[in-house]
């Protein structure tokens, strides 16, 4: 019994031991595991190209996009009762933007764009005015591009813009069209950049920006200097918003919310000013719908004033939180160079201010945004240079105006604008009739309707 007993032990032990025995390499299992890390290492090569192809199409998106829009329009300008302007226009705006390098808090971007570009009855070009009437079939066509330039911004904080570009100014048109592009350099700088990003929302937005422009006049693409004058720009404006009742509310990081929790705001804009050569400028360019400047112009002809123009903007929005916020503003200026009207009299015309309310949204994307609108408008003749600013103002006017814009459908905007208007001084020129005693209509008023439609995309 004992030597049955010490026999299973053995032959149990040296179960054990042939089962802890190394076996022998199976070919077929390393193969396996070859594949497998093979397969796994193709997989990691595949996700990098997949990434690097993500990265180059969203960077090919970025590049190159293209922007524009199409309008259509009814325009009539009754001065008493005659029919001064009573036909359909149109106007086009087609470009390209993009953003051709962006790292480490860099960014350089370009855009590019062509719009309906029109001259005056006496040839000179009208830089504020890209609604056109119907072109006649083997009429020129006028189309020019009005917007280039390349944009360096450095940590979302400095910005340069070199080439042609539009007004970055706080503020409407009376200064400066909407169409009408600077020609040359644009810097600004956004203070509240330089402080931590929790800091940011206690502090008011404070922005400068200044312009260094001119008005090129020959195929050189250089300001012509003649006796007229060198045609350049120098232009800054200081903007500050203030949001008092914003009380910013901690995120789960501890950080600022994004969240907006003030539904008051108060914006507010400093701005000088300075043309010279104002004389080439009018002889140059044209204002569009009228024949010649409004300016006061002395007996042979010339601007009798000089511009150098202080400039103050003043906002206040309510319903900030809202879709559709309410905003009044008021924008003034005035021409510290302005001439005296005739010799030995002390009147200058060195005056202008707009203010107004309106009750919509920002910006008319979606489906049933609205925008109604009225402003007042004060402008004298020498307050400003019309050649730049809202082709429908010019200088010498006052009046007022109601305006209804409605998305029908995203991007496609139904708009009215009536205007009803007078000459600020009679004795001067610009639009409306030159009497008060106009048979026809009171005041020697003027009448502008304009309605259409456009889509953007």
């Amino acid at each position: 019994m004992r030597l049955i007993l010490l026999t299973l032990v053995f032959l149990l032990a040296a179960g054990l031991g042939a089962q802890n025995a190394e076996r022998p390499e199976d070919p077929v299992l390393s193969r396996l595991e070859q594949l497998e890390a093979e397969l796994r290492s193709l997989r990691a090569r595949l996700d990098e190209r997949d990434a690097k192809a993500g990265d180059e199409a969203l960077r090919l998106q970025n590049l190159i996009q293209v922007y524009g829009d199409i309008g259509l329009r009814y325009h009539a300008l009754f001065e008493g009762q005659t029919e001064t302007i009573n036909r359909p226009e149109f106007r086009l705006h087609l470009g390209a933007y993009g953003t051709a390098y962006e790292a480490r808090g860099q960014r350089i971007r370009y855009n590019l764009r062509m719009t309906t570009f029109t001259q005056d009855e006496k040839g000179k070009p009208v830089p504020t005015l890209a609604w056109l009437p119907f072109p006649g079939f083997g009429a020129p066509q006028l189309l020019a591009a009005d917007r280039f330039l390349v944009e360096y911004t450095l940590q979302r904080t400095l910005q340069i813009t070199a080439g042609r570009f539009p007004s970055p100014y706080a503020g409407g048109e009376l200064l400066f069209d909407a169409d009408y592009n600077f020609q040359g350099l644009c810097e600004s700088v956004a203070f509240e950049r330089l402080f931590a990003g929790s800091a940011r929302r206690w502090l008011p937005r404070l922005e400068a920006v200044g312009i260094q422009s001119y008005l090129a006049q020959n195929s050189l693409g250089l300001p012509a200097a003649s006796g007229a004058g060198t045609p350049v720009y120098f232009g800054a404006q200081l903007r500050i918003d203030v949001a008092p009742l914003e009380l910013p509310q901690s995120a789960m990081d501890g950080g600022i919310a994004p969240e907006v929790t003030s539904e008051l705001e108060f914006r507010t804009a400093l701005g000088v000013h300075y043309f010279d050569g104002e004389q080439a400028i009018s002889q140059s360019i044209g204002t569009g719908l009228l024949q010649r400047t409004t300016n006061v112009l002395d007996a042979s002809g010339r601007v009798r004033s000089e511009f150098l123009i202080g400039e103050v903007y003043f906002e206040v929005l309510f319903l900030r939180r809202s879709r559709a916020n309410l905003r009044a503003w008021f924008h003034g200026v005035l021409n510290f160079f302005a001439s005296t009207q005739v010799i030995g009299r002390g009147e200058k015309n060195d005056q202008a201010f707009e203010a107004g309310l309106s009750w919509g949204m920002p910006s008319l994307r979606e489906q049933w945004d609205f925008r109604l609108s009225f402003r007042y408008f004060y402008v004298e003749a020498d307050a400003l240079i019309p050649e730049f600013n809202d082709e429908a103002l010019n200088t010498n006017i006052k009046g007022y105006e109601f305006s209804l814009s409605v998305a029908v459908f995203p991007n496609v905007v139904l708009f009215g604008l009536f205007t009803v208007s007078e000459r600020e001084d009679y004795e001067l020129f610009g639009f409306g009739h030159a009497s008060r005693r106009e048979p026809s209509r009171a005041a020697g008023q003027s009448l502008r309707i304009r309605a259409g439609i456009y889509l953007s995309f």
